[in-house]
């Protein structure tokens, strides 16, 4: 048997067209871990075979999945099935913007919902935070919390703020945030956490926020 490769560039757009289809990648992910049959593949999942069967022979043509072998039973022999590599790349350059904004978003507002709802959950056991209300300086309203100062007693931090940086300034800030992030990744023992942390220039063209009223 070949050495199963740890990752390939996709460049082909049928290709590109499934990995960026959230529902094509819950059938692919099996053949991403391990070699499957099409019943053991649907079994991991939770899913009909019926269901992967339609799957599968869009991955071979799409070259994701390749046919390694078969597995003997009664009657015919089952085929087995491995993704072509470990993992995939594809440029985000070459994605285009509807289904890299759906992709992406999917994932980031499944996350926020997560976080979200932990930050509702804690709040409700504390009695010392409040909301403050004011005029921002872009002219809308500013909602923020406010703690007790300086000593920090709770376990929890949100907010979203407007920095003015230097490109060099935001380039530090963006790397200090990441270090920070792998400071304390990886731990396996306390409390999970969900930590977001982000930065970006604020955007020229509003595509999502268009329609947002100006509070």
């Amino acid at each position: 048997m070949t050495t199963w490769p740890e990752t390939r560039d996709i460049t082909a757009p049928d290709a590109i067209d499934l990995l960026t289809d959230l529902r094509a990648l819950r059938y692919l992910r099996p053949f991403l871990r391990d070699e499957h049959t099409l019943t053991s593949a649907a079994t991991s999942i939770g899913r009909a075979a019926s269901t992967l069967a339609y799957w599968i022979p869009r991955f071979l043509r799409a070259d994701l999945v390749e046919r390694i072998g078969t597995t003997a039973r009664a009657g015919m022999a089952m085929p087995r099935y491995r993704a072509t590599a470990k993992q995939f790349t594809v440029r985000l350059a070459v994605i285009p913007l509807d289904r890299r904004i759906a992709l992406l978003d999917e994932g980031r507002m499944r996350v926020m919902r997560h976080f979200l709802d932990g930050v509702d959950e804690v709040l409700q056991t504390v009695s010392d935070v409040s909301l403050g209300f004011s005029c921002a300086d872009d002219g809308g309203t500013a909602i923020w919390m406010i703690e007790p100062q300086p000593v920090r007693v709770h376990t929890f931090t949100d907010g979203w703020i407007t920095l003015r940086l230097s490109d060099q300034e935001a380039i530090a800030f963006a790397s200090e945030l990441e270090a920070l992030s792998t400071k304390y990744g990886g731990r396996t023992a306390g409390r999970a956490y969900i930590a977001h942390i982000g930065l970006t220039p604020e955007p020229r063209f509003r595509w999502r926020s268009a329609d947002d009223d100006h509070l």
